[in-house]
């Protein structure tokens, strides 16, 4: 057994907030078929995102490159600074920084690089940078702070995630003139444009509780991974960089949803089963289940797959429609608002399913 306290959470929302009856009919309503439209308002179970650009500015030059005019590197240093004094530590005391990104401001360098400096961790520091893992990441990350602490390295950790992809979708859908329904590529560029939120989050996990300080207790044998290794599925999804005429750099995106939901949900499905086998009795007390909010149609199907009483997803379905698709992030929300609403009380059990595209991780939570 191996555990490790989650001390503090904190998410962070950029400022402009849009529904999606505002995106379809007022401010992309030119473009959309209305099949496109029906779907959007109907078939994701989102009313609500929010965006780090102001959508009311954005202009008809479509040979303009647009950048967010919320930058996620402000987001990271404003929800860490903030991180490290509410739960009473100094810079010092972090003794690795791991960082959730998918976003194209930093292929090169790494973000830790300008984290590191700006936070004013010491030079000591250990930093790790999960790139391009997407919706799974979080679950992969808390793994690697167990690791940090069975290694005997000294300090916490200090996760910081974020899902900030509307850059990726904004600037595809603006170089089409009309988005149909019969265009799938084009379709699905300006779905996940849709219902993806910017969004940051912070977590600080800790050994030993800091005297009995923890938000909520994982074991780390609970973990349960499965990764997709059919010979082929690599292709269902792709984002490819690609250079503008301007010779700016820009993203070309692929997915194939009905395969990607399909993996998820078998691997999704095998973690669920291993975790009842090795934990019985936790598998059976557990009175919350929170899922990777990546749509209704993803969520309904890993919920049944998965054999999930749907009363103890509520709170995910409530959140997606909320706050939108929230990528790497969703789990760390999650887990804050089973607990902010009082889902789960002290000694209650909860439960995380997350997937993306590389997979699939599970795990348990006890809060304390």
């Amino acid at each position: 057994m191996a555990l490790i306290n989650v001390e503090y959470i904190d998410v962070n929302f950029p400022n402009y907030s849009y529904t999606l009856n505002e995106i379809v009919d007022d401010i992309f309503r030119l473009k959309l078929d209305d099949e496109v439209r029906n779907f959007s308002k109907n078939g994701t179970g989102i009313e609500r995102v929010y965006k780090s650009y102001d959508l009311s500015k954005i202009t008809e030059d479509q040979s303009e490159y647009l950048t967010p005019h919320i930058k996620l590197n402000d987001m990271y240093t404003k929800i860490a600074e903030k991180a490290i004094d509410a739960s009473n530590r100094k810079p010092g005391d972090i003794g690795f920084l791991i960082m959730l990104n998918g976003n194209q401001q930093y292929l090169m360098p790494a973000p830790t690089a300008e984290m590191v400096s700006r936070l004013g961790l010491s030079n000591e520091v250990r930093t790790q940078n999960l790139q391009g893992l997407a919706c799974s990441a979080f679950s992969e990350s808390l793994r690697s702070a167990a690791g940090h602490f069975a290694l005997g390295y000294k300090g916490d950790v200090l996760i910081l995630a974020s899902q900030y992809s509307t850059e990726w979708y904004l600037n595809i859908i603006r170089q089409i003139d009309r988005i149909s329904i019969n265009n799938k590529k084009d379709f699905y560029s300006f779905v996940y444009f849709l219902i993806f939120t910017d969004v940051v989050g912070a977590a600080i996990i800790s050994k030993n509780g800091n005297n009995g300080k923890s938000l909520i207790q994982i074991d780390t044998e609970t973990f349960s991974s499965r990764k997709d290794t059919i010979p082929d599925n690599y292709k269902k999804t792709k984002v490819e960089l690609s250079q503008n005429k301007k010779h700016q750099m820009s993203f070309n995106f692929e997915v194939n949803p009905k395969l990607l939901k399909k993996t998820v949900a078998e691997l999704a499905s095998e973690n669920v089963l291993q975790i009842e086998k090795k934990f019985p009795s936790d598998f059976k007390n557990v009175k919350f289940w929170g899922l990777h909010t990546a749509g209704l149609s993803f969520v309904d199907y890993v919920v049944e797959k998965c054999g999930i009483d749907r009363n103890k997803a509520q709170l995910t379905y409530d959140v997606m429609r909320e706050t939108g698709n929230t990528g790497s992030m969703s789990s760390l929300q999650l887990i804050k608002e089973s607990i902010d609403r009082k889902i789960l009380k002290k000694g209650e059990i909860g439960g995380i399913i997350d997937y993306g595209w590389e997979g699939s991780d599970s795990f348990l939570y006890h809060v304390q």
